[in-house]
This record gives C-alpha cells, sequence and structure tokens, in this order.
C-alpha cells in the first residue's frame, strides 16, 4: 500500500511545517483526516484541481480509543445539563448500508463529506438531526389525513409552521377562521388548502402544537435540543462511484446527448457504522415523542445524500 503523498508547494507556513510531504501507513492515525481529507491535489504541469479520493484515502483507521474518548467526553457534557432541569434521551443506531453527510459542500476534490472541524471524523449535525425528524413528521401526519393531492402537502407544512393557536384572545386564533380567511392564510402559490385541511386545523390543534413545541417556528423556541451524533466504536469508510453521463449538460448547460463521455466520480461514504444519539427538553412526555419520531425517521426516511437508492437508513 503507497502513502498519502501531501502538495506542500500549495500549504500555509505554519501548516506546511507541521506536516511532512509524504505520510507513511503507520502513522496515518496520527493526523487529523479533515486536514488529509480536504487538501487539494495540485498538479504543477498546469496547476489544475486533480480528483484523489481513492484507496489511499479510503483505508484511513482511526484509533478507536480516540474515538471512544470522544463519545465519553461528549456524553458527560450532555449529563451536565441535567443539572439545569433538562432530561436526556439517548440511542444507538447503525448505519444498515452506506451513508454520506455534506456530499455537494464545496471541496477542492468535487464532492464531500461533513467531518468534524476539531476531531476530524465523520458525524451527524444536529441540524440534520433535527430536520429529518422534522421530515418525517410532516410526512407521517400528512398521509395520516388521506389526502389525494400531494401538493396539499405544502399548505399542511405552512398550517404547522405558521398556525396562531396561542393567543389569548380566542377570536384572533387561526382556528376560528371561516375557511375563506383560512384558505386565503395558507395558500402556497397556486396551491389552495381543501377542507380536510380546514378541519384539520379546526380538530387535531394538539398535532400542530406538538409539531411547534417540538420543532419551535418563526416567532416561538422548540424545546427539544437535537445534539450532533457521534460515531460509536469503529468507523468504516467506504468508495463509491457516481457517473453522471451528459457531463456537458451538466457544467455548460448543452442538450444531454449520446457523444458526450461517462465521468465517474469517486466520493466517500461511512459503511456500517454505529452513531450515538442525544436529545433532550425539559418536557419529558414531549421527549420521549421526538425520541419516537427520531427513531421512525432514520428507519424508514434515511438521512443525509442519497436516500432515494438506499444511503443514509439506520436499523
Amino acid at each position: 500500500m503507497s502513502s498519502i503523498k501531501i502538495n506542500n508547494k500549495y500549504l500555509p507556513c505554519d501548516t506546511k511545517e507541521l506536516l511532512p510531504q509524504v505520510i507513511p501507513d503507520q502513522q496515518f492515525k496520527e493526523y487529523n483526516f479533515a486536514m488529509i481529507y480536504n487538501l487539494p491535489q495540485i498538479d504543477d504541469r498546469d496547476r489544475k484541481i486533480r480528483i484523489r479520493i481513492n484507496e489511499e484515502i479510503e483505508r484511513f483507521r482511526w484509533d478507536e480509543k480516540f474515538i471512544n474518548s470522544i463519545g465519553k467526553r461528549f456524553a458527560c457534557s450532555i449529563e451536565k445539563i441535567k443539572d439545569c432541569g433538562f432530561s436526556i434521551e439517548s440511542f444507538i443506531s447503525q448505519v444498515s448500508w452506506r451513508m454520506v453527510i455534506g456530499l455537494g459542500a464545496s471541496h477542492p476534490q468535487e464532492t464531500s463529506m461533513t467531518l468534524h472541524h476539531i476531531y476530524g471524523i465523520p458525524y451527524i449535525p444536529g441540524s440534520a438531526v433535527k430536520g429529518v425528524t422534522r421530515h418525517w413528521f410532516i410526512l407521517k401526519e400528512f398521509d395520516a389525513l388521506d389526502l389525494e393531492n400531494f401538493e396539499q402537502i405544502s399548505c399542511f407544512e405552512k398550517i404547522l409552521e405558521e398556525a396562531n393557536l396561542d393567543n389569548k384572545d380566542e377570536n384572533e386564533r387561526d382556528d376560528k377562521f371561516l375557511e375563506e380567511e383560512f384558505k386565503e392564510k395558507f395558500k402556497v402559490g397556486d396551491t389552495v388548502p381543501d377542507n380536510k385541511l380546514y378541519n384539520f386545523l379546526k380538530m387535531q390543534q394538539g398535532t400542530i402544537g406538538l409539531y411547534q413545541n417540538i420543532f419551535g417556528t418563526q416567532n416561538k423556541i422548540g424545546k427539544v435540543i437535537f445534539f450532533d451524533a457521534y460515531p460509536a466504536g469503529r468507523i468504516n469508510l467506504k468508495m463509491d462511484v457516481m457517473t453522471p453521463h451528459y457531463p456537458q449538460y451538466y457544467s455548460d448547460g448543452r442538450p444531454p446527448s449520446d457523444w458526450q463521455s461517462p465521468n465517474p466520480v469517486k466520493f466517500l461514504t461511512v459503511e456500517k457504522t454505529s452513531f450515538n444519539f442525544y436529545l433532550s427538553s425539559k418536557d419529558v412526555e414531549l421527549l420521549n415523542q421526538s425520541k419516537s419520531y427520531l427513531e421512525e425517521a432514520l428507519k424508514k426516511c434515511g438521512i443525509g445524500a442519497k436516500t432515494a437508492i438506499g444511503y443514509g437508513y439506520f436499523h
């Protein structure tokens, strides 16, 4: 196996002093993986960036003691918030196949992966954890309404986000709207909410309140905290390839045509790795409901990129 070569010529002076020109196999785990992964490879001949996500990167292995120490430190930090009256729920879940978070982020190698800015390990940001939980909540509750037109989901989401049910003056609350007023406020573009959504606002205020209490709105702070999810145990990296068949269509806007050569693009994923999920709230019942939604979301929606082809699902 060859070592990873580092082109020091284009690095800042301080970084250049710390990194050698070649990192031997046995020293891989001594370096921050994010530093190695994010370094561009620039060809001195034409000064163009070359793709370097390859088997050299894939075989990087972290010291498991290092991973476990991160997990323990994070768990201890979360335990401290109990002193402020918060309750905590946690669980460990494993990626069923592969997962990649932040695939489309800016990166010199065309494809990216979200890595912790200090530890250099793959992780799932709390914003992504909250986002997929919210997404599943909307899909699940919308499906329960048995609406035939899926375009109504945009109006349904707007009701969950903007319905005013807390006004002390009952006459100012949205559930007191006449049907025409309701349709005017909660339409999205040309999509007008139908009668089932009007009945939903009238009859299922508990669901709206649950959504707003968990996730918050523009005018209301959510009562549940979704923390970053860190790996638990060994991190398994795996190379994959996507092959855009019409590169000129994507890069230059030209019509897709059969004479364009496919352009394979390698990207890195995390495979069959376990992650530790934490949630916290001062409302125990709300916390348990949030945990249930999150567990369902990870199993049925998946998280990250390429969920349509099986990435990002947990079991």
